[in-house]
């Protein structure tokens, strides 16, 4: 008795420990960068001084309707804490701490407690999640709102009050309407209830409040769907022949190494527990039907229209993917080789992290540093001559410095000023157009992805 106390307190003080680590890390450096383009729209698309069907058209023309409840929830942020964006990305913590005991939840509900101190570590430092913590993105919040899914839907199956339906039907609605890939999810509940129920009440009750959902998601979306169905090019490629021998793994996991280990080890686990997997009536068996058809069904429609699949679309499935592992390696007989996987994946996963903190490499645009440049200069004036990106791009320097003067044309006014170039959005070069004719170029500055000019008029 006094041993198993002393068992149980050491495994507390290490999730403990862990947690408080894990929260730490996601708090650390995340204002390093400045926002990139997708983060400048959801910061735009979010102003708290428009009202909120304003927000819902903005939405609708910048990010074709898609991410509508974290914007609408940053947008209430906002609004409470003020329109700033040095604390904007600690919304994405916010739901990335909100996600932590949603484990503890749901391997209590799986019954798999045991494995947590491995699942929360893995989940803890995953570069790759830690990345779009720090992302004005709403990569975070769906990760969150996929957890509550799972939980939601093993009282569904266990207890099949009306309760758990209900709860289900709002989260699957609400992660549809923040991104069409949510509907995965859903549909991936609906072939393990057919598999497990064949037409009896649960399933033909899940339908119908389904079908509400359906009819709710179509109203608010239809102009979303439209402008998506409609699209006949988008910015990701056809999906490659190295995707079908590494599924995204190398992205998932930050590295080709690392991600190899995990595919390797991903592969090995269910051959190993193929019995517990694929019972057909377990949760295992739904969350590889869920990783299955994440896969499958956008692969399939890039075939028949244009290519939708990419890694952060179905980021929701990493934690499926964690838990199979976790849970495989609990359930390995061979005690060796149990812990020989645990040292492995463990440390290449720590050490991935640590190795990306320290690196701290700088991948978005140095907006701060051109406008500390500008500020110190002989003029404050800002030309961003494309009309697209100057709503976008003045919205945001404004609130980093309101003292700036920012303009979209230039005239005979402006002795000096300064061009900026936001390279993504002008093809990676910062050209003169026919209106700066009549400038002298006198400096360039470079920045990461940004650059700016320094002209006088003739």
């Amino acid at each position: 008795m006094h041993y198993n106390l002393k068992t149980l307190s050491k495994k507390n003080l290490f999730l403990i420990s862990l947690v408080i680590i894990g929260v730490l890390i996601k708090f650390y450096s995340f204002n390093n960068e400045d926002l990139w383009w997708d983060e400048l729209l959801s910061f735009w698309v979010s102003d708290p001084s428009y009202t909120f069907f304003e927000t819902f058209k903005r939405n609708l023309e910048v990010n074709d309707g898609s991410q509508l409840i974290f914007t609408y929830l940053l947008k209430v942020y906002f609004a409470i804490f003020g329109y700033d964006p040095n604390i904007s990305r600690l919304l994405t913590i916010f739901f990335g701490i909100l996600s932590i005991p949603c484990l503890f939840i749901l391997t209590n509900k799986l019954k798999i407690k045991n494995t947590l101190p491995l699942l929360l570590f893995l989940f803890l430092f995953n570069s790759y999640l830690l990345s779009y913590d720090h992302e004005l993105r709403s990569y975070s919040f769906a990760i969150f709102i996929s957890l509550l899914n799972f939980i939601f839907f093993i009282n569904l199956i266990n207890k099949k009050r009306n309760i758990d339906f209900i709860l289900v039907s709002l989260i699957n609605l609400i992660g549809v309407l923040n991104h069409t890939f949510f509907i995965l999810i859903s549909f991936s509940q609906f072939i393990f209830l057919i598999i497990n129920n064949r037409f009896d009440k649960i399933f033909i009750k899940y339908i119908l409040f389904h079908i509400f959902v359906i009819f709710i998601f179509y109203v608010i979306s239809k102009e979303s769907l439209s402008t998506q169905i409609n699209i006949d090019e988008f910015w990701i490629p056809s999906v490659s022949l190295g995707f079908l021998v590494d599924f995204f793994f190398s992205r998932f996991f930050s590295s080709k190494i690392l991600g190899s280990i995990y595919l390797i080890t991903f592969i090995y686990l269910i051959y190993k527990n193929k019995k517990l997997f694929f019972k057909y009536n377990s949760f295992y068996f739904y969350l590889l039907i869920l990783i299955s058809t994440s896969y499958f069904i956008p692969y399939v429609y890039g075939l028949i229209k244009i290519p939708v699949l990419t890694d952060r679309y179905i980021l929701f499935i990493i934690v499926p993917i964690l838990i199979l592992i976790s849970s495989g390696i609990n359930n390995l007989n061979n005690k060796k080789l149990q812990n020989i996987i645990i040292i492995v994946i463990a440390l290449s996963t720590f050490s991935d992290t640590l190795f990306r903190i320290f690196k701290n490499d700088i991948t978005k645009p140095e907006f701060k540093k051109a406008i500390n440049y500008i500020e110190n200069s002989s003029t404050n004036i800002i030309l961003i001559n494309n009309e697209h990106n100057f709503k976008i791009i003045q919205n945001y320097l404004i609130k980093l410095n309101p003292s700036l003067n920012i303009v979209n044309k230039i005239t005979a006014n402006e002795k000096k000023l300064w061009k900026l170039c936001y390279l993504p959005s002008t093809s990676f070069s910062c050209d003169i157009q026919e209106d700066e004719n009549k400038l002298l170029q006198l400096k360039t500055e470079d920045f990461n992805l940004i650059v700016i000019k320094l002209y006088r008029n003739m």
